[in-house]
């Protein structure tokens, strides 16, 4: 099969003498130098370096292919990328190459230099900005024709029927197989095809706006010494070498027409560098002096960042990131989304959606994320009741590995999503709002692995169970009242007698023990009040006596009243007794409350034991953030409720 490009390097590094014409005479070389007679021949001399391989990645050397290591390419060796792989190679002049996936590259040393023969894939290359020694000339030698590269920045693309070159910085020249040649300055896009070579796109300036604002916005226009203050409804129009910061409030930078969108925080100042956009693709240049962007690029579509110390940030199927200034350089978080990070100095690293990195001038250390402690399950219907923002990670059961596009928003269609991209690990974290509803949705291709809904308030404390009172009436039937958690206050109401009475004697005895009252109360009313907890669960009786105004006794109401209160286990929703939001933080935290009838409860993910009447006590270790997490799970509907304990709980 025939090798789709060519990357050809020439003269510099060929390293042998040139003749030309059929007289031409080859100076005579010197004696060679004596070697002992065990030495073997001399080794030969690496053509390019690999540095970096990512995934499945052979070398093929003398027909043997091998996994790829970090080494030597020589000539006659095969270096191939499987799926989701890529390889980094660098040239003498210390520049590099990146392979994409599924790609083929072949060495191959020649007198006309030196000739890297990509069969398939996508190869980037960045303008040389340094380094000792000649710089080495490429040629790209695909099916469809030759690209004459120099000291130019470019990426090629070899398909089925054509090889599309956009070219970063420098020039280049396309060669068709017919011969005629075509010369693209940087910015522009070719084509070589069947046809031959044409321009494919010329890259378009992109003009950046302040598409939204609110507070104190500043620009600085280029060569003023000062800030001014913006109307952030009529913003100036911006461009290259101008400096916007944020004092307070935010501020969306945009290109016109365009649907990237990068918000400044407060505190945050960015100085506003060229901007293009070809083929569909948009690279913005804001170089970040303080501060924190927040990145929104739409999915399924390939958007450039260049925010400062040299590095280049590609989304080739968009998402969402967050860029902040350190000390020591960038503090990258892929929230949701692949981003290739290249470095002006050499050198690409992915962070893969779900990861955070930092770049620095010359390095990029990527790293997982935690999941935070507070796990909601992808299920329908979820409620979490806290007291504020609460950092949250929304979970599923991944059916396979691999990457899934995972989108969330405030509504159940998705329609307008709030985060769209891809993620390599089965959780998202985010911050559960104060009020309000969050939808997620998980996707491979076309299935779907899962989906949940989460409803987000805070939590109403105390009016499950607070304030209940009941009437105790007299006459012939029972009185039978029924409570939760404490025994309520109770009001004893009969009638008044024909006769004139000045007050009314209540006691209240145990069924059966009518030698001494539990309790008693004297009224000048026909009510009288027991209060809440007086009387605990069991049988009671009572009667009331007339009282003339001494005091003496001078009737009664007739028989003794019956009464019966009874502990039943009918509250609507999970009351938590203990810990109440503010308790002082502990090593262990007690746990106490009542459940609703038929659901199991959690604290902390800890089983709690419910008593005979579905009551429980005991004790957890809190989450970290001083927290304590309830979980009631009845019928498939799972209500979360947040304590937070110490000062952050404090009401």
């Amino acid at each position: 099969m025939r090798p789709l490009v060519s990357l050809l390097l020439g003269g510099a590094l060929a390293g042998l003498p040139a003749c030309s014409g059929p007289d031409a005479v080859a100076p005579v070389a010197p004696p060679p130098a004596a070697r002992p007679v065990d030495a073997g021949p001399p080794a030969p001399a690496a053509a390019a370096t690999l540095l970096e391989a990512v995934g499945p990645v052979t070398v093929t050397r003398g027909g043997a292919p091998a996994p790829a290591t970090a080494g030597p390419l020589f000539d006659g060796d095969v270096l191939e990328t499987g799926e989701a792989a890529r390889a980094v190679v660098r040239l003498s002049d210390g520049r590099t190459l990146e392979l994409s996936e599924n790609g083929r590259l072949e060495v191959d040393a020649s007198n006309d230099g030196l000739v890297l023969e990509v069969g398939q894939g996508v190869v980037v290359t960045r303008e040389r900005t340094g380094g000792d020694g000649p710089t080495v000339q490429l040629t790209l030698d695909t099916p469809y024709g030759l690209v004459r590269v120099g000291n130019a920045g470019l990426s090629v693309s070899v398909g089925a029927s054509e090889a599309g070159v956009d070219v970063l910085a420098g020039e280049v020249t396309l060669v068709g197989r017919e011969g005629a040649a075509l010369e693209l300055p940087a910015g522009a896009a070719g084509t070589l095809g069947k046809e031959g070579a044409s321009r494919r796109v010329t890259l378009e300036p992109l003009t950046v706006v302040i598409s939204s604002g609110a507070g104190r916005i500043e620009v600085k226009k280029k060569g003023a010494r000062a800030y001014i203050a913006v109307n952030p409804k009529k913003p100036p129009a911006l461009a290259p070498g101008d400096s916007v910061r944020v004092t307070s409030g935010s501020a969306t930078l945009a290109p016109a027409d365009g649907d990237a969108r990068v918000t400044l925080g407060a505190g945050t100042e960015v100085g506003v560098g060229e901007s293009v956009k070809a083929g569909g693709v948009e690279d913005l240049g804001l170089e970040l002096k303080k501060g924190q962007l927040a990145v929104v690029l739409p999915f399924g579509k390939k958007r450039t960042l260049r925010p400062g110390n040299g590095a280049t940030l590609v989304a080739e199927q968009g998402g969402q990131l967050s860029v902040v200034r350190g000390r020591n350089g960038l503090e990258l978080n892929s929230v949701a989304g692949d981003v290739l990070v290249t470095l002006d100095g050499g050198g690409q690293t992915l962070v893969k959606g779900g990861q955070t990195a930092t770049v620095t001038n010359d390095q990029v250390t990527a790293k997982d994320v935690a999941r935070e402690a507070l796990q909601l399950p992808s299920h329908p219907g979820l409620r979490l009741l806290h007291p504020g923002a609460e950092r949250v990670a929304l979970v599923w059961s991944p059916d396979e590995d691999g990457p899934v596009r995972f989108t969330l928003g405030t509504e159940p269609s998705l329609a307008r999503p709030l985060v769209d991209g891809v993620l390599h690990q089965a959780f998202f974290n985010t911050t559960a709002p104060a009020r309000g509803v969050l939808h997620w949705r998980v996707t491979r291709g076309e299935r779907e692995v899962a989906k949940g809904s989460v409803a987000c308030a805070p939590e109403k404390v105390g009016d499950e169970l607070g304030g209940i009172t009941n009437e105790v009436p007299a006459g012939p039937e029972k009185t039978v009242i029924f409570f939760q958690d404490k025994p309520p206050a109770l009001t004893f109401i009969w009638k008044a007698p024909d006769k004139p009475v000045a007050s009314y004697q209540l006691k209240v005895y145990r069924a059966g023990q009518l030698s001494a009252p539990l309790q008693e109360r004297t009224v000048t009313s026909t009510t009288a009040q027991l209060p809440l907890g007086a009387l605990g669960e069991g049988q009671y009786q009572w009667d009331v006596t007339w009282l003339d105004a001494k005091g003496t006794p001078i009737g009664t109401a007739g028989k003794m009243n019956q009464l019966e209160l009874n502990y039943d286990n009918a509250v609507r929703a999970l009351v938590i007794k203990s810990p109440r939001n503010g308790d002082p933080p502990a090593p262990k935290v007690a746990v106490a409350g009542i459940a609703p009838i038929g659901i199991k409860v959690t604290a902390n993910g800890q089983p709690v034991a419910l008593d005979a009447k579905a009551r429980f006590s005991g004790s957890v270790t809190p989450l970290p953030g001083a927290r304590v997490v309830f979980r009631a799970q009845q019928e498939g509907a799972d209500t979360f409720i947040v304590r937070w304990l110490g000062g952050r709980g404090a009401r």
